[in-house]
């Protein structure tokens, strides 16, 4: 298994804005992309020694070809609204993916 996180830095005091984006496009991945193999899903910001305008978003795949069809599915029409959204708001060049295998 594979534990992978979308990270990110976002402008001061837009937390809940990026929640709100979040959220939603969380729910249309699950509901059209292959995210629906995804387990976990957890959303978390930095607290002690990261900034809470530190965001990470999680999952867990079973293999890393099921996360490979996640992110080809983001191509999809339906997603675009979502990027456009919270685009202005990321800190750019602070996104990034960081994939773990799972041992225990």
């Amino acid at each position: 298994m594979f534990l992978c996180q979308w990270s990110f830095d976002i402008a001061f005091g837009k937390q809940s804005e990026v929640m709100k984006i979040i959220k939603e496009w969380g729910a249309e991945k699950k509901r059209s992309s292959g995210f629906s193999k995804s387990t976990g899903g957890r959303v978390y910001c930095g607290y002690a020694g990261k900034s809470a305008s530190h965001i990470v978003d999680e999952y867990v795949f079973d293999t890393l070809a099921d996360f490979e069809e996640a992110l080809s599915g983001m191509a999809q029409p339906q997603f675009k609204k979502f990027a456009e959204q919270i685009s202005p708001i990321i800190v750019a060049g602070s996104q990034k993916w960081e994939i773990y295998r799972i041992l225990e």
